[in-house]
């Protein structure tokens, strides 16, 4: 039996929130209906259960002469690295959007050289679009990666587990992970990332007198964690004294742009969700080669072509939870390549270029992205926004310079999606991956993951106002695809910008038919897209 630890909070929490009980929310303690106006203690907090307690200091078995600097690092190679001129960046960098966080200096190297605002301008604005940092998987210990866990167990239990070379570590190995809630690297993560946020803007705050500023996150666990340690990076230990926390809720039937899932219906639709049978597809072309070559180290139980899969998915999440994972080791250079690009193609089917609904899932976050900028209350055709929060200025104020919203990764991915930011939507072939292509779940949306829109006021020849894009530090090229004028610098005329979204963003999400239309009657979807939308008929 594994070793778990639940606090007697944490129980009473999983309690109140488990999936079981999802759509029971007490609406009296819900954001917009409570006595207090910013609740946290709003249910609903899904799924809660702990990892056992890491003691790296005494497991770790790797051999090594550095002394090590963080937490967690990434001190095994690929394996045969030698062979393949592979280090400890090509796992790191491969697990797609269960990587660790790292700043995406790979993403657009043509503008690096300009990460510097030009003399001339200032910084008046700040959005911030950012992903819960690392977490344990959401999947329980009786299911997804938790069924290896199981087999193994069992396995041993009986005395019929053997396992040799590679995987002879499964020997002494226990499942020892929780379920979705958010890890101390995951907390690590999102402090960092206030305390980086603070460094850059932390000037910005002093313009807001009127109010304390508003936050906002959804009610899951890993989420709510998440707002609060940013929080406290940016605002220091007394956060709770300098900022609200809006929790918006994470239930069916509740509109919420940072959950949109749920005002969609065709969202999670098998027909609609191409990034399953993509990645299917591709790992068709390499998870027999490679089961089979693990099958030779391991016997006693039904070793299935999953859980080869689940190893690497493993490394992951051993990794950030515990410190360290046995399973980084087994897999080359190249299968952990094989690994993202089935997650990259996972992403982009579900919630990008790829998927049906792809745009009509981030449109709602693009409208009001567009209400802060020009300071407009609502007046939108009603998609995945709480029209009733958004028309309410305490919960969503048009005055602040800077502006920070929690999310997960499929989100982020829609937003930038009905941005239209084609930089990073090329068409993913589904058994032939593009080795330079720009889309990487693990540049885009690893663990901790951060979208900044800069607005900025510039002198000069050209005196205008201007936006910047930022995806985990890498200036993105805005151009034509966004209303934008091609620059080295990724600066595109802020008017330019938002007219550009005004016109194209919502008409182009096609939400109505995206989200309520009927495949065959209202449209015809036989494959994945390539705009983020369906079809017109």
């Amino acid at each position: 039996m594994r070793s778990l630890f639940l606090t007697a909070s944490a129980a009473a929490l999983a309690l109140v929130a488990g999936a079981k009980s999802s759509d029971k929310v007490n609406w009296q303690n819900v954001t917009g209906t409570s006595s207090t106006a910013f609740p946290t203690a709003v249910g609903n907090l899904g799924d809660m259960l702990y990892a056992a307690p890491p003691f790296v200091a005494q497991e770790n078995r790797v051999n090594s002469t550095s002394i090590p600097n963080t937490a967690i690092e990434m001190r095994w190679k690929p394996k045969d690295a030698d062979k393949d001129n592979a280090t400890s960046a090509d796992i790191f960098r491969n697990l797609g959007a269960q990587s660790p966080y790292h700043p995406a200096d790979d993403l657009f190297p043509e503008t690096n050289a300009y990460q510097n605002v030009p003399e001339q301008c200032e910084i008046k604005q700040v959005h911030i679009l950012h992903r819960h940092g690392a977490r344990n998987p959401t999947d329980g210990p009786n299911e997804g990666i938790g069924l290896l866990g199981q087999k193994v167990r069992n396995a041993s239990k009986a005395g019929k587990l053997k396992a040799t070379g590679d995987l002879a570590f499964l020997k002494h190995w226990n499942y020892s992970l929780g379920e979705a809630v958010l890890v101390h690297q995951g907390a690590k993560e999102c402090f960092d990332s206030g305390v980086k946020m603070y460094y850059d803007y932390g000037k910005l705050m002093k313009n807001l007198t009127k109010h304390k500023p508003v936050v906002r996150t959804t009610s899951q666990s890993r989420m709510l964690d998440t707002a609060r340690y940013w929080t406290l990076g940016f605002f220091g230990w007394d956060a709770t004294d300098k900022v609200n926390i809006e929790v918006l809720q994470k239930a069916k039937k509740q509109n919420a742009t940072l959950e949109p899932d749920e005002t969609c219906k065709n969202a999670d639709d098998d027909d609609f969700n191409f990034g399953k049978k993509l990645t299917a597809q591709y790992t068709k072309t390499f998870l027999p080669k490679l089961h089979k070559r693990l099958q030779k180290s391991v016997s006693g139980f039904n070793f299935t072509e999953q859980d080869a899969y689940s190893m690497m998915q493993l490394c992951a999440y051993e990794t950030v939870t515990l410190g360290y994972s046995n399973f980084c080791r087994v897999f080359t250079k190249k299968e952990w390549e094989q690994l993202e690009y089935s997650l990259d193609l996972g992403f982009q089917g579900k919630n990008g270029f790829m998927s049906p609904t792809g745009k009509a899932l981030g449109i709602g976050w693009v409208t009001e992205f567009i209400d802060r900028v020009t300071k407009t209350k609502f007046n939108h055709p009603q998609t995945t926004q709480n029209s009733t929060l958004d028309k309410n200025s305490t919960y969503f104020p048009l005055d602040q310079p800077l502006y920070a919203d929690f999310t997960h990764d499929s989100i982020i991915t829609s937003v930038l999606t009905a941005f239209n930011f084609t930089q990073i939507g090329a068409y993913l072939h589904p058994t032939k991956p593009d080795p330079h292509r720009r889309y990487r779940a693990s540049r885009v949306t690893p663990f901790g993951a951060r979208v900044v829109f800069e607005i900025m006021d510039c002198k000069g020849k050209e005196s205008s106002q201007y936006i910047r894009v930022k995806i985990n530090g890498a200036v993105l090229p805005l151009d034509e695809d966004q209303g934008c004028k091609k620059r080295k610098d990724g600066l595109c005329k802020l008017h330019d910008f938002i007219s550009y979204q005004k016109e194209h963003a919502y008409k182009a999400s096609k939400f109505n038919l995206a989200c309520f239309g009927k495949n065959g009657t209202d449209f015809t979807i036989t494959g994945p897209v390539r705009n983020g939308a369906p079809p017109s008929k």
